[in-house]
């Protein structure tokens, strides 16, 4: 009687190893895990250029302590060290703290004026190289010391970088300033036919600090700035585009009062003419307005709304002529102008050195109002 084999296995042998090398990324476990239980998470970072040249590079790390019956308590302590250069600083801190510094969470990070005006990509170009960096924390200048910022012990605030982080988005969300990460950053300074802004904050006191303007980039450095009211007329320019605008200025005629509105912007574009060898442009800008309040009793009929949306034009207008006057001071082309003519004049840049034409060439601001409604009850 004839015994039937067993018939082994037909799998191949390449085909096993496939299969052992497809399921080997299920097997990789944690390697790349990172315990919170042995890091010191970062929440601000300040860099400030000192008079000797040398780097100051602080952090503000949380330590929870436990009290009793249960409760805990939250202290933030600020740490800082000098280098020649950043990562000779970040270095230095290292030998102080007792576990690995994390800078992925860091919310707020602050640069002191010398240091912007020397240039201080080299500060954040590490950001990019790091596979946890906090790219979208938000940047600011500050006038003498990014230390003496995060030093701050906020009355409304558990936390200075929540405190920062917080009136910096307020700031944007109302149309004060635009934003500026270290990501948005970067990604301007290394296109050409666009200039940066980032926020100045001024100190106010040993709690506060105010939104002060802005400072005006160009190749990499700061080069000029606009105080806090000519920021706003800047944004209003820009392609950033908050919700809404608040604008307060005063009516001379035919009603002398001062009225405060808020603006909502419809329409933004740029065009650009090349003829003759000379270049101009003309940067567009409605906007849609609510009258909220005026400072004495008038009656508001549509004669006077037309008559206060074009003396509200003329102003803005002005004002918008000031802040381009200073941007090409500074030659710091943070509305985008090259930009467009780069993308839809290329044969004409090409042909021209930007730097030297822009702070020359004509730009002219043509902003447009129109009052839809009042909230003014007489």
């Amino acid at each position: 009687m004839a015994v039937r084999e067993e018939r082994g296995s037909n799998m191949k042998p390449q085909v096993k190893c496939l299969l052992l090398i497809l399921l080997l990324p299920w097997l990789t476990g944690c390697w790349d895990q990172r315990e919170l239980k042995d890091l010191r998470i970062e929440l601000a970072e300040g860099f400030d250029l000192l008079d000797n040249g040398r780097i100051r590079f602080t952090i503000t790390i949380p330590t929870i302590k436990s009290a009793s019956q249960g409760k805990t308590s939250i202290t933030v302590n600020d740490i800082a060290a000098d280098g020649r250069t950043v990562n000779e600083a970040y270095l230095e801190m290292k030998k102080a703290v007792s576990q690995e510094l994390d800078f992925g969470k860091a919310r707020i990070i602050l640069i002191n004026k010398r240091f912007a005006r020397n240039g201080f990509y080299p500060a954040i170009e590490s950001y990019y190289r790091e596979a946890h960096s906090p790219i979208n924390a938000k940047m600011a200048i500050v006038d003498d010391s990014a230390e003496t910022v995060l030093k701050i012990k906020p009355a409304d605030s558990l936390m200075v970088n929540d405190y920062l982080y917080d009136l910096l988005q307020s700031g944007e969300e109302n149309g004060l300033i635009p934003k500026a990460s270290p990501y948005s950053v970067s990604s301007l300074f290394l296109n050409t036919g666009t200039d940066v802004t980032i926020p100045i904050i001024h100190l106010k006191g040993v709690e506060r600090v105010k939104l002060a303007g802005l400072a005006l980039m160009h190749d990499k450095r700061m080069t000029g700035e606009l105080d806090d009211k000519a920021s706003m007329s800047f944004v209003m320019l820009s392609r950033f585009n908050p919700e809404y605008f608040t604008v307060t200025e005063h009516i001379a005629d035919p009603i002398n009062v001062n009225v405060s509105l808020f603006m909502t912007r419809d329409k933004r574009d740029i065009t650009v003419t090349t003829g003759k060898g000379n270049v101009k442009a003309v940067i567009n800008a409605d906007f849609t307005c609510d009258l909220v309040e005026i400072s004495k009793m008038v009656h508001t009929d549509e004669e006077l709304l037309k008559k206060v949306g074009s003396q509200l034009e003329q102003m803005l207008n002005e004002k918008a002529k000031e802040v381009i006057k200073h941007l090409q001071q500074a030659n710091c082309d943070a509305l985008g102008i090259g930009l467009h003519i780069k993308a839809h004049h290329n044969r004409y840049w090409k042909s021209i050195k930007w730097d030297e034409v822009y702070p020359e060439m004509e730009i002219e601001p043509r902003i447009k109002v129109s009052i839809d409604t009042h909230g003014i009850m007489e």
